[in-house]
C-alpha cells in the first residue's frame, strides 16, 4: 500500500466513524424524544411494529419506528467500520479494542431495546438501555481518538490534582447522565413544579421521586460549579509549562456546555418537561461526556 493510498483509505475510515458518531447521537436523541412523548410502546411488538416491517403512519408510532430503523442502519455502519479495523493490520490496537467493546455493547443494547418493549418500558430497563447506548457512543469516539492519537505534549509534569480531575470527570458525568435518565424514565422530573425550590422547599425529602429529583439537581449544581472553577483555574495557569492549548480548549468547552446544560435543565422545569428540551438536555449531557472522555484520553496518552 502506497503512502497516498494509506492516507486516503484511513481518511475515509475516519469519516465513516465520525458519521457514525453523529448518527448515534441522533438516534439517542430520537430515543429520548420517543420516551418524552410516551411513545415507547407505540409499537407493541418487536422486532416488527404491529406485525409489519413498515407500519402505517401515525406520529407516535413513527417516532418509535424511525428510532428502530436508525438503530438498524447504525448497526450496519458500525459493523462495516469494525470489519475494516480488524482487517487492516496497520490500524492501532486501541481502535480494535474499542471496536470489540463497541460490538459487545451493541449486541447487549439491542437485547435491552427488545426488553424495553417486552417488559413495558420499566424504568430500570430504560435507564440501562440509555447507559448501554451512551457507552456504545463512547466506544466509537474512542476509536476515533485512538486512530491518530492527536495529543499536545506538555513541557512539564502534570499536577496530581489535575490528573485526578481528568480521570474522574467521565465517571461523574456518566453517573449524572444515568441519574437524569432514571429521573426521566420514572417521570420524577415533573414532581417539582417550581424552581429553584421544589414545591416551595429547598430540600423537601431525600426519598422517592422527589428525592431523586433533588439528588439530580444537587449533582448538577456541583458539576456546574466544578467545571466553571476548572476552566478559570486553567485560564489562570495558562503560562505554566504543563498547560497545553488542548487542555485550555477542553476546559473552556466543558464549562460552556455545562452552563448551557444547567440553563436547559431549568427551562425543562419551568416549561414542564417539553419533549424538545428534554431531548436537548440529554444530547448536551452526551456532548459534555465526550469532552470529558477526550480529556481522559489525552492525559492517559501523556502519562503512558
Amino acid at each position: 500500500m502506497t503512502g497516498q493510498t494509506y492516507m486516503i483509505s484511513h481518511h475515509r475510515f475516519e469519516t465513516w466513524l465520525r458519521t457514525l458518531l453523529v448518527f448515534i447521537v441522533t438516534t439517542m436523541a430520537i430515543g429520548a424524544a420517543t420516551r418524552a412523548m410516551n411513545a415507547g410502546l407505540s409499537c407493541p411488538d418487536w422486532p416488527l411494529c404491529f406485525g409489519k416491517v413498515i407500519p402505517d403512519f401515525h406520529p407516535a408510532v413513527w417516532f418509535e419506528f424511525v428510532h428502530r430503523a436508525c438503530v438498524g442502519l447504525m448497526t450496519l455502519i458500525f459493523l462495516g467500520c469494525a470489519f475494516y479495523a480488524y482487517k487492516k493490520s496497520d490500524i492501532p490496537t486501541g481502535v480494535r479494542r474499542a471496536a470489540t467493546i463497541g460490538l459487545l455493547l451493541l449486541i447487549v443494547q439491542i437485547v435491552f431495546g427488545a426488553l424495553t418493549v417486552r417488559l413495558q418500558v420499566r424504568a430500570i430497563i430504560v435507564t440501562t438501555h440509555l447507559a448501554l447506548g451512551t457507552s456504545f457512543f463512547l466506544s466509537v469516539y474512542w476509536m476515533i481518538m485512538a486512530l491518530h492519537e492527536k495529543v499536545d505534549r506538555p513541557h512539564g509534569l502534570l499536577p496530581a490534582g489535575f490528573v485526578l480531575w481528568a480521570r474522574s470527570t467521565p465517571y461523574l458525568v456518566f453517573g449524572q447522565l444515568l441519574i437524569g435518565g432514571f429521573v426521566a424514565s420514572t417521570y420524577a422530573g415533573s414532581v417539582c413544579v417550581d424552581w429553584p425550590k421544589c414545591n416551595g422547599e429547598w430540600f423537601p425529602t431525600w426519598w422517592g421521586a422527589i428525592g431523586l429529583q433533588i439528588v439530580h439537581r444537587m449533582a448538577a449544581y456541583f458539576l456546574a460549579v466544578a467545571f466553571v472553577f476548572f476552566a478559570f483555574y486553567m485560564q489562570r495557569s495558562h503560562i505554566r509549562p504543563w498547560v497545553t492549548p488542548q487542555f485550555l480548549r477542553l476546559s473552556r468547552w466543558a464549562a460552556i456546555v455545562v452552563c448551557l446544560q444547567v440553563v436547559v435543565g431549568v427551562l425543562n422545569l419551568v416549561f414542564y418537561i417539553p419533549p424538545a428540551l428534554t431531548t436537548l438536555h440529554q444530547t448536551m449531557a452526551v456532548i459534555l461526556l465526550a469532552i470529558c472522555l477526550r480529556l481522559f484520553f489525552v492525559v492517559g496518552r501523556i502519562r503512558s
